[in-house]
């Protein structure tokens, strides 16, 4: 399925989180970063790792931005941007964007092409949590909802009957720690593959967007 300029995840946005206890002291300062992906997988037997693309952060590099990136036959990241502010009102927020994705490296297995043509991700604190917002265009190769709700996750099978999956593919995947604290971490997309044990040829992870936001 082929979806064009699409917005999705927006269950997401505005979300608050539970802040710390009021009986906590003063608070540190807000903080967020965000990055438009990385990896840190095996294909054809080989390691591919790649640091954060285009990574900001408001008590690091303020803004970065990442030149196209491809491992031939496997996947490719198109240019992306990012943005981290701190205001003086003690707002901090995050903000990536990426050209494109691509991921070639299931189909010699038997999978799809996944690609998506634009994706986004933002997050801003508020007074004792954080909120977050999504935006993914031209996905192609996965059949999901028009409404992704957090954590929403698909799995590729393999080829022939009884044969491991290739991926398992969490969309919206929100992180936030137990008991809450008000910070969370939003990925767009985060791609496991082999979920089902190592494979000789194919393993590890990839992610694809990612915002974290803390308000203290």
């Amino acid at each position: 399925m082929t979806m064009r300029n699409a917005v999705l995840g927006l269950a997401v946005g505005g979300l608050v989180l539970a802040g710390a206890s009021p009986a906590q002291a003063v608070p540190e300062e807000a903080i967020a970063s965000g990055s438009v992906g990385s990896v840190d997988a095996t294909y054809d037997g080989e390691s591919v790792a790649v640091d954060p693309l285009a990574e900001c952060a408001t008590d690091g590099e303020s803004a970065a931005d990442s030149a196209a990136y491809a491992e031939s036959g496997f996947l490719e990241f198109g240019r992306g941007t990012s943005t981290c502010t701190l205001g003086d009102d003690g707002v901090a927020s995050a903000e990536v964007e990426g050209k494109l994705f691509r991921l070639d490296g299931l189909r010699p297995y038997g999978g799809p092409r996944i690609r998506l043509t634009n994706y986004s991700a933002e997050c801003g604190t508020t007074e004792n949590g954080s909120t977050a917002s999504f935006h993914i265009g031209g996905l192609s190769g996965i059949k999901v909802p028009s409404s992704l709700p957090p954590n929403y996750t698909t799995t590729i099978p393999g080829r022939g009957p009884g044969a491991p999956a290739l991926a398992k593919v969490v969309f919206n995947e929100t992180i936030v720690p137990d008991p809450p604290d008000g910070s969370m971490t939003v990925n767009i997309m985060h791609i496991h593959l082999s979920p089902d044990g190592p494979s000789s040829g194919l393993g590890g992870e990839i992610v694809v967007g990612s915002v974290s936001c803390s308000p203290f």
